[in-house]
Formats: structure tokens, C-alpha cells, sequence
């Protein structure tokens, strides 16, 4: 009878506790790219699910910011960084790491989120949450050799971090109904975009 009990109690002990497995391990799917937002959201099907996922660990200038120089728009050279990175594969696996504080996915498709901040498309999203020191490390070091050899954003000078741009911007009047081709197109592998 004792016996009984030893096994049973550490079981009752899990259904009572909420244990969310999610936590331990990432979950990961294969998915097909269906649109490509801007520099760090990107929407992705899996079966007959869509789904908007926000790159975890980054932060990519909005469609219409400018760079700090402003010779070029940011988010226009961040989002066609990340399709040319895109392009390189064939298939997409999503893996899935959280839900942000707005309800959003936070995920990563095939690493590419370490690969934007490598190329000069992104920087790092400033409470970003690391698995390991190491972890952390290996972006920091790939952010400060972007900025350094002038990749991407950073040839421009770099840019102001998204959520004060929203902010300023929203203040002083300036934002206006925008309307760009390149968001309304979807990304589809092979397909050039000029």
C-alpha cells in the first residue's frame, strides 16, 4: 500500500501543478513565409494556420524610418536584408520561444535572427531575453562587428531605436497614412524584388 503512494502522490503532484512544457523546450514547425512586414515581423502559414511572428532578440527600423544620415530609409534596407537572407533557404522552421507583453509570437526562423544582427539589417531589441551568457555574448560581439565594417544599416549611420521613432514621431504630427508597394507584395521564394 505504501509502495502505491509513491507513485501516485509525485503524479497528483504534477496534474495539480501548472507545467508548462513550453518553457523546457521551444516548440518547432515547419512553415512556409508568406509576407514580409519589415525588418523583424514576418508572417508565416503552417497547415491552414497563419501566423505573425516578431524575430526574438532584435529590432529592425520601421518601414518608413529613416536612417540617422538620412540617405536612405532603415526599414527599407533592413527588409530587403532579411529577404535576401530569406532567399537562401529552402525551407523554414519556426521555432517558437514566447509570447511578447502585446500578445505576439516571438520566434525565430532558421537562426536568422543572429544572421540579421551579423549583416547590419537589425540590432538588438534592448530587454531581449538570452538562453546563456554565451548566448548573449555571440550576439553583442556580432552587433559591434556590424557597426564597425559598416554593414547595412550602420554604412548609413545606423538608426533610432524604433520605439522612441514611433514616439517622436507620433508627437510632432508627422505621421501619415503610408503606403508602400513593397509591404503589400508577398515574399515568394525565387520571386525578385527591385
Amino acid at each position: 500500500m505504501g509502495r502505491t503512494y509513491q507513485i501516485l502522490l509525485p503524479l497528483l503532484g504534477l496534474f495539480l501543478t501548472r507545467v508548462d512544457l513550453t518553457d523546457l523546450f521551444p516548440l518547432v514547425y515547419k512553415v512556409e513565409v508568406l509576407n514580409i512586414y519589415d525588418g523583424d515581423t514576418v508572417l508565416v502559414g503552417h497547415g491552414s494556420y497563419k501566423m505573425k511572428i516578431r524575430l526574438a532578440k532584435i529590432d529592425a527600423p520601421e518601414k518608413d524610418q529613416p536612417s540617422l544620415s538620412g540617405e536612405v530609409k532603415a526599414g527599407v534596407v533592413s527588409r530587403a536584408c532579411f529577404i535576401k537572407l530569406l532567399k537562401a533557404h529552402k525551407e523554414f522552421f519556426l521555432e517558437i520561444e514566447k509570447y511578447d507583453i502585446y500578445g505576439r509570437i516571438l520566434g525565430d526562423i532558421n537562426q536568422l535572427s543572429l544572421a540579421l544582427v551579423k549583416n547590419g539589417c537589425a540590432s538588438l531589441y534592448p530587454h531581449a531575453e538570452f538562453f546563456s551568457r554565451h548566448e548573449k555574448q555571440t550576439y553583442l560581439m556580432a552587433l559591434d562587428k556590424a557597426k564597425t565594417s559598416r554593414l547595412g544599416v550602420w554604412k548609413y549611420g545606423g538608426f533610432k531605436q524604433p520605439k522612441l521613432w514611433r514616439k517622436t514621431n507620433r508627437r510632432s504630427g508627422v505621421r501619415q497614412l503610408r503606403q508602400s508597394n513593397y509591404s503589400q507584395r508577398p515574399y515568394r521564394p525565387g520571386q525578385k524584388y527591385g
